[in-house]
């Protein structure tokens, strides 16, 4: 027990460097992203940080199984290049042991990776979309940037402010062009500011001291008007309907029917958990049967085989969907290769293992 709190330990610590490090890129670039997408206008500034940790939670399903696998390898490469494997075997902890501790591990891993999967990720990336859909509404007000054409509506719609008072609530100087089929509309105010209907809840551009023009381009006959205060109603975008979307709807619901396309989305939900379960066992029989002095080679076999797993698995899907896979026996075929794969490892390892000590015995025999 002791030999395995160490090594499970080991596992843990390199476990947590790499995960940290990843999450640490994927929250600086979706950030970067964001921040982007709020200085030209496209998502309301105050939602970045919702959304952020939305898609951080959703992108533990594959750090944690990924990172898991990676510190498990290094790990026991680390314990092959400082003899401590070597000390265990002679006090008689085999890959047993490292196998026992990894499995611990995999299996909270799985938990993890299963709830996010069967519970979370659908809940998360259902209240994203209506973040989205609501940032794109409040994107269209927020949006305006002093110096600047702004396009709302599909284009029908385009704003400009020459500047934007120190409150950063009046727009100054606005202009607003209008599109309705065939005709036109211009708009120029000193003053503009943004005001919501307390009973409706629709917004309005309201500009003040200004002139219109409405018309049809090429045509002489311009209306014309001078006015104090003009209201001019900004869309709201539609919300997105998720009613038809099986990758937002929770797994309690693709239980109650079975139709191949809720099949084949609750067989991907868990295959997930299932791949978490498998893949840090992959990583400790591949890093057995290395060299510790060509561990990079080993290194990009672990890596490629975690990937070429998780790509058939994603052409699985494709094929339950295309229904070429039959939904009810769905990616398990998959799982069980991975199965007969880590049997056959386990075996070459054994052997690899064998042979040099068989092969010591016999030569001190022909030597006695």
């Amino acid at each position: 027990m002791i030999l395995q709190r160490y090594v499970m330990g080991e596992f843990l610590r390199t476990f947590a460097m790499i995960i940290g490090g990843l999450v640490i890129i994927y929250f600086s670039t979706r950030f970067a992203s964001y921040l982007g997408q709020a200085a030209d206008g496209k998502i309301a500034p105050a939602h970045i940080a919702q959304m952020l940790m939305l898609k951080m939670l959703v992108s533990l399903k594959d750090l944690v199984p990924m990172s898991l696998f990676l510190g498990i390898f290094g790990a026991i490469i680390r314990l092959q290049r400082d003899s401590e494997l070597t000390a265990m075997r002679a006090a008689g902890a085999g890959p047993l042991l490292l196998l026992g501790a990894a499995l611990k591990l995999s299996i909270v891993s799985a938990l993890v990776v299963g709830a996010i999967t069967l519970y979370a990720e659908p809940r998360a990336e259902g209240v994203l979309q209506e973040i989205k859909d609501q940032t794109e509404n409040e994107a269209t007000i927020a949006g305006v940037k002093a110096g600047r054409f702004k396009e709302i509506s599909g284009g029908r719609r385009i704003f400009y402010a020459e500047q934007i008072a120190q409150n950063a609530k009046l727009l100054e100087e606005t202009f607003v062009q209008v599109r309705q089929g065939g005709d036109v509309g211009l708009m120029r105010s000193d003053r503009a500011f943004v005001e919501t209907d307390p009973v409706t809840g629709d917004r309005f551009a309201i500009f003040l001291d200004g002139i219109s023009y409405a018309g049809q381009p090429g045509a002489l006959d311009y209306v014309i008007t001078n006015f104090g205060k003009y209201a001019l109603r900004i869309e709201a975008h539609a919300p997105t309907d998720l009613s038809d979307q099986l990758n937002y709807m929770s797994t309690a619901d693709l239980l109650k029917y079975e139709a191949p396309g809720f099949t084949t989305e609750l067989q991907w939900r868990i295959a997930q958990p299932v791949a978490a379960l498998l893949l840090p066992l992959l990583a400790v029989l591949i890093a057995l049967i290395s060299n510790s002095h060509n561990w990079y080679l080993w290194l990009l076999t672990a890596v490629s085989g975690y990937f070429a797993y998780n790509n058939v698995l994603g052409v699985g899907k494709a094929l339950m969907k295309k229904e070429v896979l039959p939904p009810d026996l769905g990616l398990w075929p998959i799982h069980l290769l991975l199965v007969a794969t880590l049997a056959a490892l386990w075996h070459w390892q054994r052997r690899r293992r064998v042979r040099p000590a068989r092969d010591a015995i016999e030569q001190t025999v022909r030597n006695g």
